[in-house]
């Protein structure tokens, strides 16, 4: 650790961090991470539970394309993830092993156990620790806390076991119910269907598959054994609850909103356990933005004004999963295969306020040369294809009159919203992206899919190349292999750069409004969730149950008003298995990392004593899921060697 203050300061080590750190440090600046925990990268200790991602890593052939089917490599360092993981979906383990690898061999700066409670909102770059502190920078702050899980102690109370503290053996010869039809509600089905009775996945909304939405956030086709055990007709369920109108009058006391929305979840998840005589209930209805001292309101991101700043404060700057606020649901912006470039683009940006150098650029002298560049990036940039549709990440084209009267044309390669947008109202700058074209050439694997925006469907597989000037666009064809490669792809990019760079806009046409939905569903109207209010069926079964957790609610969630609801609960859900929670969203996976945290940084997890960590000199971790499992069967894990586990002894 550095002494003294420090050029910047990151709050959070996770990847956005990380990222944002290594690229301070190798352009010379000094940067120093405030970790609240002892690791870096301590989310991928607990997430995801049953230890699988959902990001690709490929290594291919074209080392050009390379970043393409990376999503786990950093920008800024030598070290791949592919050194420490060559499975298509490696575990959360390998990720926690990559990034303090990264950290090591960069010699990051971290400061571990400094937990930030607040931001300066005075336009300092300043925050305030836990422990009454005050830490400035030089400069600016970037905050990186990412995500939550969402906390709801009442359906905690009423039997319902956190996504985070599920295990498979509590689905054992049992109805599960998941509540939440999203990645974590069917990787748990994935990962328990086998041994429970049966399995039932219960969504607020419709199922989103990302095979169909082209959101890489939506369900993976990895999970989605149950859903053809659904159609199969094999025992497992996927469907929407009912929602119902709860009454909140006659309490004495009117609720607020957030108390209202706390009561309808809980009483309508009651109501579908009782239906459907649920015995083991997980609560998998995601994760919510983490930003010290700011509460969020029910928003999905803190607000937000230029270059991810939050409202008032120009010199602190949201990186990471908080950068997903203008492409959420369109692109990756909050997953490290996306915000790797946003952040690069942001430091670039920084580096040109802060210290006067300019914004990097390539200049060409003539059209031709451009237009074949061009081309080259529609052939291998990893930006144009990670962060699709051009809502966010473009090239830029910018003509610039010479000294001598001659035109040069600058080149920005991948740069963000916040960059072009300052171009807007200049004429003839290019932009270039690739975009779901309007061809249906996909087969339809469930009718059900029909009812997704049409343009971003799943019968949609084609993404264009497009080049917009002006107001005006023109698409070209895609390359089945996205490579560009031969004649029939690549001469029309380099005809539509040329064309537009000539100011030829023949064969242009004006740009389609399009608003993106957030949703990509148009919900008939009886779909829609009723308000709560005074109409109300609920069982009569239920109203006592629903008594208890109104008065919780109102009491603020005590420990004693939640006993009542629990005590109330198990005589109204007597079906249900009740689970004692750890309350643990903070502690190790124990399905992926059986053992306890060690002290050391680059040795995590141990099997109970400190001294016999494991962990494999930040290379690949060699143990998979299932040889930990034999080694804790055979009595212990070994901390050394190239053999995990052993027949009783090291």
């Amino acid at each position: 650790q550095n002494e003294g203050p420090v050029d910047y300061l990151i709050v959070g080590a996770g990847g956005g961090g990380i990222q944002t750190a290594l690229l301070l440090k190798n352009h010379g600046y000094t940067a120093r991470i405030l970790e609240r925990e002892q690791v870096a990268a301590s989310h991928w200790t607990k997430f995801p539970r049953f230890n699988e991602l959902i990001s690709v890593n490929k290594r291919i052939v074209n080392e050009t394309q390379r970043m393409r089917f990376d999503w786990h490599t950093f920008l800024g360092t030598e070290t791949e993830f592919y050194d420490v993981s060559q499975k298509y979906f490696s575990s959360g383990y390998d990720f926690y092993t990559y990034m303090n690898r990264v950290v090591d061999e960069a010699g990051i700066d971290i400061q571990y156990g400094a937990e930030v409670e607040s931001l300066a909102m005075d336009d300092t770059p300043c925050v305030h620790l836990v422990d009454g502190s005050t830490i400035c920078a030089n400069h600016r702050v970037f905050v990186a806390t990412g995500l939550k899980e969402k906390p709801n102690p009442y359906l905690q109370t009423i039997g319902g076991i956190p996504y985070s503290e599920m295990k498979k053996e509590y689905a054992a010869q049992k109805r599960v119910c998941v509540f939440g039809n999203g990645n974590a509600g069917f990787e748990v089905a994935q990962n328990t269907f086998d041994v429970a009775d049966r399995v039932f996945v219960i969504g607020k909304h419709r199922l989103r598959l990302s095979s169909a939405t082209k959101y890489v956030g939506d369900v993976r086709t990895k999970f989605l054994q149950v859903l053809e055990n659904v159609h199969s007709k094999l025992l497992d369920v996927v469907l929407e609850y009912n929602d119902l109108k709860v009454r909140t009058s006659g309490l004495g006391k009117e609720l607020n909103a957030a108390q209202k929305e706390d009561l309808f979840e809980s009483v309508n998840i009651a109501f579908t356990t009782s239906v459907y005589n649920c015995e083991v209930l997980v609560i998998a209805t995601g994760f919510r933005s983490s930003v010290p001292g700011v509460d969020l309101k029910g928003e999905r991101f803190p607000p937000m004004e230029n270059w991810y700043s939050p409202v008032g404060n120009s010199k602190i700057h949201y990186v990471g999963w908080l950068m997903h606020k203008y492409d959420f649901r369109i692109s990756a912006g909050g997953f490290l295969a996306g915000y790797r470039y946003l952040i690069r683009n942001l430091v670039d940006h920084i580096r040109q306020i802060d210290h006067g150098i300019a914004y990097p650029h390539r200049k060409f002298s003539e059209k031709g040369l451009v237009a074949e560049h061009a081309n080259q990036r529609f052939q291998t940039s990893g930006e144009f294809v990670i962060m699709q549709d051009g809502a966010v990440i473009r090239d830029v084209i910018v003509p610039v009159k010479t000294e001598e009267g001659k035109t040069e044309y600058h080149y920005y390669e991948g740069v963000t919203y916040n960059f072009h947008k300052d171009f807007a109202e200049q004429d003839d700058i290019v932009y270039l992206y690739l975009v779901w074209g309007e061809g249906k050439s996909a087969t339809i694997v469930f009718d059900n899919l029909y009812d997704f925006e049409d343009k971003r469907s799943v019968r949609n597989s084609k993404l264009h190349a497009v080049v917009e000037v002006n107001g005006l666009v023109r698409e070209g064809a895609e390359d089945v292999d996205m490579e560009f490669a031969i004649n029939q792809f690549t001469s029309p990019v380099r005809v539509m750069v040329g064309d537009a760079l000539s100011g030829n806009y023949t064969n242009f046409y004006e740009k389609p409004k399009y608003e993106y939905s957030r949703e990509f569903i148009n919900e008939p109207k009886d779909r829609r969730r009723p308000e709560v209010g005074e109409d109300h069926h609920d069982e009569i079964v239920l109203t006592p149950l629903r008594m208890a957790l109104t008065e919780s609610i109102l009491l603020g969630g005590t420990e004693e008003s939640l006993k009542n609801v629990r005590s109330v609960a198990k005589k109204v859900l007597s079906g249900v298995t009740f689970i004692d929670s750890a309350q643990g969203q903070n502690k190790t996976n124990e399905v992926a990392h059986p053992g306890k945290l060690c002290e050391h940084v680059s040795a995590p997890f141990s099997d109970g004593d400190a001294t016999h960590c494991i962990y494999n000199a930040g290379m690949k971790a060699t143990m998979e899921q299932d040889e930990m499992k034999e080694c804790v069967s055979a009595g212990k894990l070994c901390g050394s060697g190239s053999n995990p586990c052993c027949e009783g002894s090291c």
